[in-house]
């Protein structure tokens, strides 16, 4: 794999930033130096009701897509506009926001801790967002939208974003279980048997292969849908081709490079108290058939013993296809699956690692990028501002070349920039 430098753009969560993270620096032995920029992405509201902002929004920007000449990132806000208070109060069913930010702007210090790098709001017109995935084209932005107002229940939508214009234009309706009891979108917080009637959809992704395959990850339903993605966008009423079973709800997804393989973390089940252990491995070619065999393995990570949940939550291809790399958040690990192993069926977590964490805390592993040789990798439990770091993972050698810190507070995913 060849020494890739470059940068990173990651998701603040509950610091309602993002940081530009330099990896030479990095790599150098820079530490929170090579942070160089923590632009602001949420938007500023009326916090004590004089109809005047006057606070930052808690928008908890979760998520990023970065178009592929690297000049604009989409930040996901999954709490969008909410006040502070109203995010403290809970954390789930706000109307999403995605900033529009331009990455030249975002790189420049002098806009750390403020709005000048953002040059757009795009509301998206539902609530509970998370995963985002730019078409093939480069033209529409989907953003799953993963609960109902008030709810951490009732997602079943996927917002359809018009890049040039900067405004949603749909939204692609996803199948709800019609055969569950439950009237409507659950009371409860996650897990609880009202769970199960609607999608509840989290990360997606997009293979270009046969016109365009959108697979959207399912986390009230434990599984994947398979949509034609012409089909989605031209608004046709039932662009699923169908439904790839997992061990338990999906979280984070990847595709690899070539677009023939989907990778999704099995996370947890919205209705029992149930994490994974295991992240599947797709085959688009066999989904676009509607095949049920399109799940091609299932490989157990972060653990040896299959009655102790490890609770995967981000996954990453290599740029080569050959490896995939899964983060647990439970076990505090970062596995490395030989892809050519696990498609045989032979034993492939070639490699376990357990970064350190800060002092008094848990690694918590989150989001992963790879970029060349290193797999980039978000931890750090929830501690306060800046309390988030990076992992750079030197894949070759199967250890942690670098860490940054400083990134943001229980930060999810992240990006590299070309």
């Amino acid at each position: 794999m060849p020494h890739a430098p470059g940068r990173l753009i990651v998701s603040g969560r509950w610091d309602n930033s993002v940081a530009v993270v330099d990896l030479l620096t990095a790599l150098d032995g820079g530490g929170g130096a090579a942070v160089v920029s923590r632009p602001r992405v949420t938007p500023d509201v009326d916090t004590d009701g004089d109809g005047a902002p006057d606070a930052p929004a808690s928008g908890q920007p979760v998520a990023v897509a970065v178009d592929a000449e690297g000049r604009f990132a989409y930040v996901v806000n999954h709490s969008g506009a909410a006040t502070p208070a109203a995010a403290k109060a809970y954390q789930h069913g706000h109307p999403g926001l995605v900033a529009v930010l331009d990455l030249e702007k975002a790189a420049d210090p002098a806009n750390d801790g403020t709005l000048g790098a953002v040059v757009d709001f795009i509301p998206t017109g539902a609530t509970g967002p998370v995963g985002p995935a730019l078409t093939p084209d480069g033209a529409r932005l989907l953003v799953n939208c993963g609960e109902a107002a008030g709810s951490e229940d009732g997602g079943d939508a996927v917002t359809v974003i018009d890049v040039a214009a900067r405004r949603a234009v749909g939204a692609i309706a996803l199948k709800q279980n019609a055969a569950h009891p439950a009237a409507g979108p659950s009371a409860h917080d996650s897990p609880h048997p009202s769970f199960g009637r609607y999608p509840n959809p989290t990360g997606l992704v997009v293979s270009p292969l046969r016109g365009g395959l959108l697979f959207v990850g399912n986390g009230g339903f434990s599984d994947v849908s398979v949509l034609d993605l012409g089909a989605a966008l031209a608004g046709e009423p039932d662009p699923e081709i169908g439904r790839v079973a997992m061990e338990t709800g999906p979280f984070g997804m990847a595709v690899s490079a070539d677009g023939a393989l989907v990778a999704a973390a099995a996370r947890e089940s919205m209705a029992e108290p149930y994490e994974g252990r295991t992240v599947s491995i797709i085959d688009v070619a066999r989904a676009a058939e509607g095949g049920r065999d399109a799940e091609l393995a299932r490989v157990r990570v972060g653990g040896d013993d299959p009655d102790v949940a490890t609770r995967p939550f981000g996954v990453a291809f290599t740029p080569d296809g050959a490896h995939l790399v899964a983060t647990c958040f439970r076990s505090n690990t970062i596995s490395v699956i030989d892809v050519a192993a696990a498609l045989a069926g032979r034993p492939s977590e070639a490699l376990r690692l357990r970064p350190p964490a800060l002092p008094g805390g848990e690694a918590r592993p989150r989001g992963v990028v790879v970029v060349g040789r290193y797999a980039c990798v978000i931890g750090g439990a929830k501690a306060g501002p800046r309390s988030s770091l990076v992992w750079l993972v030197d894949l070759e050698r199967g250890e942690i070349a670098a860490t940054v810190p400083g990134v943001g507070d229980e930060s999810y995913f992240l990006a590299s920039i070309p």
